[in-house]
């Protein structure tokens, strides 16, 4: 008796082949495609992700007659002369300069600790071994500011099905700090360059944000943070020019600070922070 022959339709050759390059895909790029997908609906929901800083468009500063202000070392002018003293507080590395108009700065000197983003992530890490840095590269993790430009520069689009896990692992990574660490960014994102400093601008004052925040470093890689918030009303604005005249008039110093150190402050910054938000 003659062996019966198996035969296999073509539509069965078809299912096989299919099932076979959905595994193959799923093995070689499966883990950058969700990355993808995750990352580009997350956008969506938080703008700055898909922002890239840009040049800033000059504008002179604001030379109307101002105040300048002290706190943790470093100096800087306002066009602004109502500062209201009582209503200010400082701390350690940390002072919130409240004015009569409304306005309100807040400013963070360089970490006592001298810890940033890099630090902290190499800490969260346990990374003793160089790690981070063989994935990240080298040059993202040379300085601080460096490690901030690399986050800020990484945008969804940049990842794939197609690029290496490795790549997509980095560029997930690094999306998660920008998302996690940006101060603002919803109405622009900005390079900033002047006197010796160096650093990023979250938001555009001409599109009336909440707050305008400048990241700065200087040439020693120290870190600082400035906040500007505007009052509520029409004529307690904050505007490039305000802002130009705080970062090109931005110094070292061993003047006396403006505000002596208060307790409480921190307990000021969050009910700062909770009334503007509000508005």
């Amino acid at each position: 008796m003659a062996k019966r022959r198996f035969f296999f339709s073509r539509t069965f050759f078809l299912i096989v082949g299919a099932i076979f390059c959905i595994l193959t895909f799923c093995y070689l790029w499966g883990p950058q495609t969700v990355m993808a997908y995750a990352l580009r609906k997350q956008a969506k929901k938080i703008v700055i992700l898909d922002e890239r800083p840009l040049p800033l468009t000059f504008v002179s500063n604001n030379s109307a007659p101002g105040r300048k202000l002290v706190h943790a070392g470093f100096s800087f002018e306002v066009p602004w002369e109502d500062l209201d003293v009582p209503n200010s507080k400082s701390g350690a590395n940390i002072a919130a300069f409240k004015f009569r108009s409304g306005r309100t700065i807040l400013f963070f000197g360089p970490s006592p600790n001298h810890e940033d983003l890099l630090s902290t992530l190499e800490k969260s890490f346990g990374d003793g071994r160089g790690n981070l840095k063989r994935l990240l590269g080298a040059e993202a993790t040379k300085t601080n500011y460096a490690f901030h430009r690399a986050i800020l520069e990484e945008t969804p689009d940049r990842i794939s099905p197609f690029i290496p896990k490795r790549d997509a692992i980095r560029s997930s990574m690094l999306l998660v700090v920008k998302a996690i660490s940006s101060v603002g960014g919803e109405t622009g994102l900005f390079e900033v360059q002047s006197s010796g400093w160096r650093g990023f601008q979250f938001d555009d004052p001409a599109k009336r944000p909440k707050r305008v925040t400048l990241e700065l470093y200087d040439n020693q890689d120290r870190h600082i943070e400035i906040i500007f918030w505007p009052g509520a009303t029409e004529d307690a604005g904050v505007t490039q020019a305000d802002i130009n005249r705080g970062l090109e008039s931005l110094r070292a110093t061993d003047e006396p600070q403006t505000i002596p150190p208060q307790n409480g402050l921190r307990e000021k910054i969050g009910s700062l922070a909770t009334s503007h938000a509000s508005r």
